[in-house]
């Protein structure tokens, strides 16, 4: 099926997932001999035509995680299909080639061939085909199409050097659409251009995932990026998914005070939990009990900490009315364009305030969140 045309999608295809994980396992071997798991037992599904993010730091495993589904590592352990084809079977021995699983791979180096033209890179994942060579005819018109959709058709034919990471980067996704895979595989393709770019880059690709309804896995540690292409995030720490959900539960409702942690900005308060009945949780802190809403696997009595966004708190002169106020010293005000970014202190904790700039108040300042605004976790 060509990813650029649009055709009737088979009720089965429309329900398979695209990707499906089922304890998937990779182990490295350190420097002292012993193993340590890269990923751990990932089991998660990508439904037909949605964008996963995976993301995190350096070393938590997304990236052997995606490479594992391209066929470019084997697991040690579980099962990968790709649109209801097993591809890998740790138990059965069953390892399906990449060239064979009905994917493309867009690369962080991009790895444009330098000896060849736009063109002929571009049209390289069809014409090295085995068995399937389209006519030479209908090559050149997919990759015109194909150049046509990520808006460079006048650089067919330039070569690799003689352009920029911007339209490089553009050449590559061209390569990743002509195949007509339903899948395509992003490996942190927009970390080599400039932030401006990048913007840029970013808002054209989703356009192009939505427009073609091709289902794509993508790997970054811009959690800006994550938040604004995904349709669900994997936050992943230590070769596990710690969160999967869509944008806004990952950022308003985390799971884990890690997850609160990498996404975003989160202020935090540590204390004891008081309370911790259903939705509404309270906290025992040095400014008093503060309520909020009850974050999974609390318990009463354990270590608990308040988590909120800078965008949520306010600050002001006069004390305030209702739960979860306390004095605090603003330290200093910094001009962020579409607010001003407060650092204060309280006490020992330090914390960040985002606001218009009309908040009355001097030095000492009196700060509150509202209780659906405010999360409680375990420490």
């Amino acid at each position: 099926m060509r990813a650029m045309d649009v055709e009737t999608v088979p009720e089965r295809a429309a329900t398979t997932p695209a990707v499906r994980l089922d304890g998937v396992r990779k182990d490295f071997r350190r420097a002292d001999r012993t193993l340590a798991a890269a990923v751990d037992g990932v089991s998660l599904d990508v439904a037909p035509a949605e964008l996963l993010v995976l993301l995190g730091p350096s070393g938590c495993g997304k990236t052997t995680l995606l490479r594992s589904v391209a066929g470019l590592e084997q697991p040690d352990e579980g099962r990968v299909e790709i649109g209801g084809r097993v591809v890998f079977d740790a138990a059965r021995g069953l390892d399906v080639p990449p060239e064979r699983r009905g994917l493309s791979m867009m690369f962080q180096s991009y790895a444009l061939w330098p000896h060849m033209s736009v063109f002929d890179n571009v049209a390289y994942p069809l014409v090295s085909r085995r068995g399937g060579r389209p006519a030479k005819d209908e090559v050149g018109a997919r990759v015109e199409q194909a150049l046509e959709l990520v808006g460079i058709p006048e650089l067919a034919g330039r070569y690799p050097g003689e352009m920029s990471g911007g339209q490089q980067q553009r050449v590559a996704l061209a390569r990743a659409l002509v195949a007509g895979d339903g899948l395509i595989l992003f490996d942190e393709p927009l970390s080599n251009v400039d932030a401006k770019v990048r913007e840029r880059l970013r808002a054209e690709l989703l356009a192009m995932q939505r427009r073609l309804g091709f289902a794509a896995v993508y790997v970054t540690h811009d959690q800006t990026e994550a938040m604004e292409l995904a349709t669900r995030i994997a936050v992943m720490r230590a070769g596990r998914v710690e969160q999967l959900g869509p944008p806004r539960e990952i950022y308003d409702r985390p799971a884990t005070r890690y997850v609160a942690g990498f996404v975003g900005i989160a202020n935090e308060i540590p204390g004891e939990v008081m309370e911790a009945d259903g939705e509404r949780a309270v906290l025992r802190t040095a400014y008093g009990p503060l309520t909020g809403l009850a974050g999974p696997g609390l318990e009463q009595g354990a270590d608990g900490v308040a988590i909120w966004r800078p965008e949520h708190g306010r600050m002001g002169g006069p004390e305030p009315d209702g739960p979860n106020r306390w004095r605090a010293r603003l330290r200093i005000s910094m001009f962020a364009g579409p607010h001003i970014e407060h650092h204060l202190d309280a006490g020992d904790v330090a914390c960040r305030l985002w606001s218009d700039g009309s908040d009355a108040g001097g030095d000492e300042v009196w700060l509150s969140v509202a209780p659906d605004r405010l999360l409680v976790l375990p420490a």
